[in-house]
């Protein structure tokens, strides 16, 4: 009895421990991100987006709903084991085909897919990277590990100066705090949604370079318009802050161009009072990946991502978030193929670029490269 006991203490002690550690992690290493400063939680209690403890969306929104049609939600363990040993087709069997990234080619108005939601091009003759991800969608060592590639972009791709990196949120698969503790010195400016600064600010970014908004916000920089806007998602890098700091998409415009990026999103009705207010687009970036039923209103099916980009008015769209992260339930080439069939009797045209591959409005890629690969 003594040495069942003596194994229970010791089950218990080592249970502590990691329970210690655990926290520790979670309260201590700055990749969860910092607080608002008096300048920032002033700005941010004073929005009407805000309701005193956490930011809404413009219509209500469940972060995880079932149906009445739905199996049980997956749990955790299903989840992780769908990650470390996926059933066939869900993830890549071969590297992604991708270009090498060579940043002094880019001209004015063309765009580099850096995967998922990463972006990289030139707009007024400024480079401009957008939720740059280059490691792990996740704090820890389980999970979001990024698919592999002929070439993988990574932070030595990037322009050695930057002028402008723009953030949708502050979720792990769109705000990498190693990317941007490699960067910080090497950009211009930093647009991000409010209380995002905060999390730039603990990695080491400059106050002075890091404007924060609110939705419908505008700033100029020089020949270049940035507008945050709505989108139907949340926030939060930790257990504890989850909506603490806004979500949103960007509209950025020059003289000669206009971009609409809109970050992760639900469905919803703002699509189309954005395209009604703020479009047409001569490019739209739109999210189309990591979907499942048990969280329709954060994230759009396929078909809700073509009929999104047709209320936005977008001439030229290009479907991201997808082929980087195994985020969600279904095969990694799904999103691709249900949208571009959902967008076939659409206004606009689809490209679909690879992963590092130069293209702007005069030579659109339209190779469905994906279907190459196992």
């Amino acid at each position: 009895m003594s040495v069942i006991f003596s194994i229970l203490k010791w089950l218990v002690i080592i249970a502590v421990a990691l329970g210690l550690a655990v926290f520790a992690f979670i309260q201590f290493h700055p990749t969860f991100g910092g607080e608002p400063d008096a300048d920032s939680l002033k700005k941010i209690q004073n929005s009407p987006h805000f309701n005193g403890k956490t930011f809404d969306n413009l219509e209500i929104t469940n972060v995880e709903i079932r149906d009445g049609h739905n199996a049980e939600k997956p749990s955790i363990l299903e989840w992780l084991s769908s990650v470390t040993n996926p059933p066939p087709g869900k993830q890549p069997a071969e590297p992604l085909p991708s270009e090498k990234i060579d940043a002094a080619k880019l001209q004015n108005n063309q765009f580099i897919w850096l995967g998922h939601s990463g972006l990289l091009f030139k707009m007024d003759s400024k480079f401009i990277v957008a939720d740059p991800v280059f490691n792990r969608a996740s704090p820890i060592f389980l999970g979001g590990a990024p698919f592999p590639m002929v070439h993988s972009p990574s932070v030595a791709d990037l322009p050695e100066f930057i002028d402008i990196v723009v953030l949708s949120h502050d979720h792990y698969d769109h705000l990498d705090y190693q990317v941007m503790s490699e960067i910080k010195d090497r950009v211009g400016h930093f647009y991000v949604p409010l209380g995002v600064k905060a999390h730039l600010q603990r990695w080491g970014v400059e106050n002075s370079k890091i404007t924060e908004m609110d939705w419908y916000e505008q700033a100029q920089q020089d020949g270049l318009q940035f507008t945050l806007l709505p989108s139907r998602h949340f926030s939060g890098r930790s257990l504890r802050d989850r909506n603490r700091t806004l979500w949103g998409a960007w509209a950025i415009k020059s003289a000669d161009f206009s971009l609409y990026f809109n970050g992760d999103s639900g469905y919803g009705k703002h699509f189309k009072e954005i395209g009604e207010k703020y479009g047409p687009f001569n490019l739209a970036f739109i999210e189309n990946g990591a979907y499942n039923e048990n969280w329709a209103q954060i994230h759009m099916f396929p078909e809700q991502s073509a009929q999104a980009a047709e209320e936005v008015k977008a001439e030229v769209v290009v479907p991201i978030h997808w082929a980087k992260f195994d985020l969600a339930y279904h095969n990694w080439k799904e999103p691709i193929e249900r949208f571009t069939k959902a967008a076939e009797d659409k206004s606009y045209q689809v490209a679909t670029p690879k992963i590092g591959q130069i293209f702007g409005a005069d030579n659109l890629p339209q190779e469905k490269w994906w279907r190459s690969v196992q």
